[in-house]
């Protein structure tokens, strides 16, 4: 396969970038860099990787959206995945006819096409290594989770079967992102009678919390981010009033004076709440506790939502 092959379709309307991955190493993203940066690209593969190890086997293709745009995972022969990410003023019909040709293209010589990927990508394999395997202790906490509290990732994905129907068991997996999820099964413990503390205003939390949202949807979209709030959010009935809505902003549905502070206890609900969606976010971007300290939170923010500031 030539590289004019794969250049041509990026040429088309609409079409952002594509990724082939074979397993055996990171994905080879092509064209995308005007779309996605380095993380986003991370958790792309990341997410993929839980799905295809969860989907059966006669998938054809699925779907779904991510940072604005809408992705399309296609199997070919020997295992091997292609993804093309497509924009707005993507023309479907035409890009249908296109992509069968590339499809065709790319499997004529599977071989080739990974050596040309990979060039194109600059990637490097990892010998003896399986992308796709999860690492255990991801495995272990997946195990750990009933099915009502969380929000899996790949609830996002609508796959399509080689007979053309969507397969049931993604199809009744979707469902969590049209409707709230349980709340997670952590509680914590019962407020005690706590002092009023000057240190924390409650209109600043809101404005820390929605900084954080905000930021995350950067990375996993405003669907995943939503269900991931709601899904690790501790059993508190002061919690409760904390709003998330369709697009990860977080209200407060009582009313809010300038002078409203939070008690201790209040505050240490809210740090156990972030803590637990940090750690959900970090089961799909392994170092996203680290991008948070580092890239997302000056220290007045840290303060208010980390328990551990260091």
């Amino acid at each position: 396969m030539k590289r004019e092959v794969v250049q041509d379709f990026l040429n088309l309307p609409g079409i952002a970038g594509v990724a082939l991955m074979d397993g055996r190493s990171r994905p080879y993203f092509f064209g995308v860099d005007q779309s996605l940066n380095f993380q986003q690209k991370e958790a792309l593969a990341q997410g993929i990787q839980q799905v295809v190890e969860t989907t059966p086997a006669d998938f054809e293709f699925f779907e779904f959206q991510f940072t604005g745009h809408q992705v399309y995972i296609y199997k070919l022969n020997h295992g091997i995945i292609l993804l093309v990410l497509t924009g707005s003023s993507l023309v479907y019909p035409a890009y249908l006819q296109a992509v069968e040709q590339l499809k065709i293209e790319l499997q004529e010589d599977i071989a080739n096409t990974i050596a040309t990927f990979r060039l194109l990508a600059g990637n490097i394999t990892l010998s003896n290594q399986n992308y796709w395997k999860q690492r255990p202790e991801v495995n272990a906490a997946a195990e750990g989770q009933s099915p009502s509290g969380s929000t899996k990732l790949e609830s996002q994905f609508k796959t399509h079967t080689k007979n053309g129907t969507p397969t049931p068991s993604l199809n009744s997996a979707n469902k969590h992102l049209d409707s709230p999820p349980t709340q997670a099964q952590s509680t914590a413990s019962a407020p005690l009678t706590s002092p009023i503390t000057d240190q924390i205003n409650l209109k600043e939390l809101l404005l820390a919390l929605n900084h954080l949202s905000q930021f995350t949807t950067q990375y996993l979209g405003t669907t995943v981010v939503n269900n991931y709030w709601k899904s690790s959010r501790p059993a508190v009935e002061w919690l409760n009033n904390f709003q998330i809505d369709r697009s990860a902003q977080i209200t407060f549905s009582a009313s809010i004076a300038s002078s409203d502070f939070i008690t201790i206890n209040q505050h240490q609900y809210i740090q156990q709440w972030v803590s637990a969606f940090i750690e959900r976010c970090a089961k799909v971007i392994r170092d996203f506790p680290l991008i948070i300290r580092q890239a997302a939170l000056d220290d007045e923010q840290k303060r208010l939502l980390l328990a551990d500031k260091a």
